[in-house]
């Protein structure tokens, strides 16, 4: 089913009938949601690593 009418919608989308289109931006969402937890993950366990001798000292 897909939406053909959009009377009475405030915002109207043209891509909201493109099933491509929504697979696409899905895609691309799942993407930078697992690109933020991958980068997460690198820099928490970097900064873990690191000796305290090394951390930058508040003078």
């Amino acid at each position: 089913m897909s939406i053909s009418t959009y009377e009475g919608a405030s915002a109207v989308f043209t891509f909201a009938d493109n099933p491509a289109v929504l697979g696409v931006i899905t895609v691309v969402v799942v993407a930078a949601t697992l690109y933020a937890l991958a980068a997460t993950f690198i820099h928490e366990k970097h900064s873990y690593n690191l000796p305290d001798e090394e951390l930058p000292k508040l003078k």
